[in-house]
């Protein structure tokens, strides 16, 4: 009994760091919920003027995106540690069952055109992609909550599945191909083939993007879902038109994990948008810095696959390429997303 009221005081039940959340948490907040033991002050357990804390102070709270509260964001999915490892266990199996099932039929060796095309276009992507894992893995130790980091964390973990299946297959078709030297040509090609460059110039500029506004807006809302839509989206119907059939189905598989990484990267723009004007400037003004590499990318990567088609120009794959990242683009709220070209 209070001595004021004459009421019974409502004891404080374990969800009170929630605030007046109203119900129960689910799953996903529970064991989602200020997990970042690094924002506080100072960040680390150790002098304010040690190397990770000056770090974190000027790159991650020196940032010009804000929030009153950053635990507030939450992940469409709301997945969890527990059924990210189930929905992967399923795409894995289902990826070595079709392998399975076309070393089992003895199908016939590719069409010498197809062997080029993932020459070209698919083995050299465990670099691109070994990028992208870098970058997402920043993304994860600076996040500013840890409902934003888990989003990371789970995208680096794609990440690393793709390498794994990329060097998977490379081994395969070397196999396949002892002429060809698979696994051995991709580094040249990666460095030298003008095509590659324009992905290849994202993936070193955001090595040397340390603030971690800028560093998600370069990778997840540029670099990241052209590289997909290019090598993932793009690259199974030209494969499909070669016959590269079982190259065209783990494309497509792996591009579940990049339509993941679009809406969650979505969300959080439409959140902090949401949290003051001067945000939705910022990030507008980011995504004007990173939007010429964009285009870069579009133009580049369009080239990469455009010899190879069959049944689409250059120019028809840039802009199905463009298109479907300007829809994304969009639907994150960011200002002013012009299309390729356009001088935007």
């Amino acid at each position: 009994m209070t001595a004021s009221s004459g009421k019974h005081r409502r004891e404080l039940k374990t969800w009170s760091s929630f605030g007046a959340l109203g119900r129960k948490p689910t799953e996903y907040e529970v064991v989602s919920h200020k997990l970042n033991h690094t924002m506080r002050e100072p960040p680390l357990e150790l002098g304010p003027g040690a190397h990770g804390n000056v770090w974190l102070k000027k790159h991650r709270d020196g940032m010009g995106l804000s929030a009153p509260d950053w635990d507030a964001f939450r992940d469409p999915e709301q997945l969890t540690y527990r059924k990210y490892v189930k929905s992967q266990d399923d795409n894995e199996t289902y990826v070595d069952g079709i392998l399975r099932e076309f070393a089992e039929v003895h199908a016939p060796r590719e069409l010498p055109a197809a062997a080029d095309f993932l020459q070209t276009c698919l083995t050299p992507t465990r670099y691109l992609v070994h990028g992208l894992q870098m970058m997402s893995a920043y993304l994860q130790q600076l996040a500013p909550s840890s409902y934003i980091g888990n989003c990371s964390a789970f995208q680096t973990a794609d990440q690393l599945r793709r390498v794994q299946r990329v060097a998977y297959r490379t081994r395969q078709l070397d196999l396949e191909y002892p002429e060809r030297s698979f696994g051995k040509t991709e580094r040249r090609e990666w460095e030298e083939r003008r095509e590659w460059q324009g992905m290849r110039k994202g993936i070193e500029r955001l090595l040397v993007t340390f603030d971690w506004d800028e560093a998600f807006v370069g990778l997840n809302l540029v670099v990241k879902p052209l590289a997909d839509e290019i090598t993932l989206r793009q690259f199974a119907i030209v494969a499909r038109e070669l016959d590269a059939d079982l190259d065209a189905l783990i494309a497509d598989n792996l591009f579940l994990d990049a339509k993941r990484s679009r809406q969650w990267s979505a969300a959080l723009c439409r959140f902090v948008i949401a949290a003051g004007t001067r945000n939705g400037e910022h990030l507008g003004a980011l995504f004007a810095k990173w939007r010429p590499l964009a285009d870069e990318i579009v133009d580049t990567g369009s080239r990469l696959l455009g010899p190879f088609s069959r049944s689409r120009s250059t120019d028809e794959i840039a802009a199905s390429t463009a298109t479907a990242w300007l829809d994304f683009v969009r639907n994150a709220g960011v200002r002013r997303p012009e299309s390729p070209g356009s001088g935007g």
